[in-house]
């Protein structure tokens, strides 16, 4: 298996549309990692970049220590697995299987080995004779990832693989990929638009936007330490609350508004950042909704808000909150008796709200 380096990868098409823009990133050797980001942010360029289906307009893919820029899918010994099922129909399950060891002129033995495993791995022995006609979507998918796991490849690559299954089919698959991944041991890169799926499948997320890298990091540093006011928003259900406020200093202490009442802040920016801040009348504060705490009596810094709307998941609330001029919503347990007009007090976890720089939108505390 191989560690994957990404350097300054630049690509435009047709002398004047920009997928991506200088982007450079390391996939460490054995790593379920993720490329994120939402339609046209440049994750599948960059993944045809380094399957060696494209070429870039600039920049360099390395393979461990060799430059594979130049080189071609198979010369690159890549392993795939697309939106669509790859499957020959007039084979059955096996054959297809089979096929990319035949490939690699294995013995009968050895085959007939490797085939029985992958077949286990991905649950689908009892389909092996069956042909494309005779299996439901779910089943041609898990086929397509056996015959990509059955290879000894230096990358594993997935093109958003579980987008054209049921919610329900989904879930099975994706709950069984990091099982697969550790078994099979290779450094896999997974294409998705699906922030959950990234999130509950991957070691490590690179997320795009406009062809530009926003930041890379495992699921924990980019849900709770987001680079900037895009990875935040994007990351997380339900989404994150921006809110207009400004700064207070008392006694030494950070506070920020929200509607009419101040809360701590958790978190000092450095004095750069500080006195950069103080200087600025508005400035724009995050938090999660699940980080604010929902109650009917007043607790230290709370703030008392009206209930404007109240969604039940059945096992939580959404309540949208209303306090002076800031609307926000937070999220309850299903049993917290509450309606839509009632008086509540958020508490907003100091910890968990972000500063955002009013110029670049980056998170500067």
């Amino acid at each position: 298996m191989v560690e994957v380096v990404v350097e300054q990868m630049t690509k435009i098409f047709n002398n004047k549309l920009k997928a991506l823009d200088n982007v450079s990133m390391t996939i460490r050797d054995k790593t379920f990692f993720c490329l994120l980001g939402p339609s046209g942010s440049g994750k599948t360029t960059l993944m045809r970049i380094i399957a060696g289906l494209e070429t870039p307009t600039s920049g360099r893919v390395y393979f461990d220590d060799e430059d594979v820029t130049d080189l071609t899918p198979s010369e690159r010994n890549i392993a795939m697995v697309f939106q669509f099922p790859s499957i020959y129909p007039s084979l059955n399950v096996y054959d297809n299987i089979a096929l990319a060891l035949r490939r690699e002129a294995r013995g009968r033995e050895e085959e007939a080995r490797r085939v029985r495993w992958a077949a286990e791995l991905l649950r689908i022995e009892e389909h092996l004779q069956k042909r494309y006609n005779q299996i439901d979507l779910g089943i041609l998918q898990r086929v397509s990832i056996a015959k990509a796991i059955v290879r000894r490849a230096a990358v594993y690559i997935f093109d958003e693989p579980l987008s054209n299954l049921d919610v329900k089919l989904r879930e099975s698959l994706r709950s069984e990929l990091t099982r697969i991944h550790k078994e099979v041991g290779g450094t896999f890169i997974y294409v998705t638009h699906d922030q959950t799926e990234a999130m509950a499948i991957a070691d490590r997320i690179g997320v795009l936007r406009e062809g530009k890298l926003q930041q890379v990091g495992t699921p924990e540093e980019i849900f709770y330490r987001p680079a900037n006011k895009f990875v935040a928003y994007f990351i997380g259900s339900p989404t994150i609350n921006f809110l207009r406020s400004r700064l207070r200093i008392v006694e030494g202490g950070l506070y920020v508004a929200v509607g009419e009442s101040f809360v701590p802040l958790g978190r000092s920016p450095d004095p750069q950042v500080l006195e950069r801040l103080r200087a600025t009348e508005s400035l724009e504060i995050a938090i999660r909704p699940h980080d604010i705490a929902v109650s009917k009596t007043p607790r230290p810094h709370s703030v008392g808000c009206r209930v404007s709307a109240v969604e039940n998941l059945g096992t939580s609330l959404i309540l949208d909150l209303q306090s002076g001029p800031a609307s926000f919503k937070a999220l309850a347990d299903a049993y917290f008796e509450v309606e839509e007009g009632d008086t509540v007090y958020a508490h907003l976890n100091p910890e968990r709200i972000y500063v955002l720089d009013p110029k670049t939108e980056e998170i500067i505390a």
